[in-house]
């Protein structure tokens, strides 16, 4: 679908993008551009590209590129790669937050470079291009937040990519997508750290922790193993909708704290009924959303 895909960034994301457009025949070489000599030997001893290097001048040669470092490293790097970017191109990230890179990115391309930009809702507590796996992206939500000068054409060309990963394409508001994810994913990654931390902070010996530990432990903070570093970039640049998430979750979590001191049955019981109410109602859905979104 494309002739040349360059990946800036071969972790999980990245690497799972190079195998899967390898494995379906989707793009006829597959280039990644890593930051580190013991990346790019990874990448392609799991067979993740067709081959690499560390030079960001190689995307001269994609006519889409896909960006998937941590969030805050994709400006200047878009920076740095803009001169060796052919007119005509595709520029894509994976970026989890996108109202920020929405608006920064743009001014730093050249004319004829369509900025589509993108968010697979897919991943991995583990991290690294090892981790990497073919159908990560399969009966994926797969968000694309196209820049009003991109041709339309791009973001079509995108979007069947898209599909023929096994994911569902929906074109989304960067600043909705934002207020949504902040919710869903990114105060539940933050959530889970403090679980984690409160856990191990008090006096209860670790070997008896690690005895007792099952699956609700192990369910609810899962994703605290993702790496600390892309969380806080995600949480600097979404900063505003992680906030107000985590003001109404501080507010129900006070309505635990008081129900429990007043040791009120029905203030626990209604307490917990919310929470199951919202959970039930959040459950995915019987059909696979298609189209746009506001």
């Amino acid at each position: 679908m494309f002739d040349t895909v360059a990946i800036v960034g071969v972790g999980l994301i990245g690497g799972s993008l190079g195998m899967a457009l390898r494995e379906r025949g989707l793009a006829r070489r597959v280039i990644g551009i890593p930051r580190r000599a013991e990346t790019l030997a990874e990448a392609l001893s799991v067979r993740a590209i067709d081959d690499g290097t560390l030079d960001l001048a190689a995307v001269s040669a994609a006519d889409l590129v896909v960006l998937a470092p941590p969030v805050l490293t994709i400006p200047p790097l878009v920076e740095a790669m803009a001169p060796h970017l052919r007119p005509g191109a595709v520029l894509t990230d994976v970026g989890s937050t996108k109202g920020s890179l929405m608006r920064v990115l743009p001014p730093l391309l050249p004319e004829g470079v369509d900025l589509v930009g993108g968010h697979p809702m897919a991943g991995s507590e583990r991290g690294g291009v090892l981790a990497a796996r073919a159908d990560l992206f399969e009966g994926a939500t797969y968000i694309l937040t196209p820049d009003s000068r991109a041709r339309p054409e791009s973001a079509a060309r995108l979007a069947e990519l898209i599909r023929s990963l096994g994911a569902v394409p929906v074109v989304m508001e960067p600043d909705l997508h934002d207020d949504a994810v902040a919710r869903i994913s990114h105060l539940p990654h933050v959530v889970a750290a403090a679980l984690a931390e409160a856990a191990g902070a008090g006096a209860v010996p670790a070997d008896v922790l690690r005895l007792l530990v099952a699956g609700g432990f192990k369910s609810t903070t899962r994703i605290a193993a993702s790496s600390p570093e892309m969380w806080r970039d995600i949480c600097l640049t979404n900063r505003e909708a992680i906030l107000a998430g985590l003001s109404d979750f501080e507010a129900a979590l006070g309505a635990f704290r008081a129900a429990l001191e007043a040791e009120s049955p029905d203030a626990l019981l209604s307490a917990f009924g919310r929470g199951k109410t919202v959970r039930d109602s959040l459950a995915p859905p019987t059909t696979a959303p298609t189209g746009d979104l506001p």
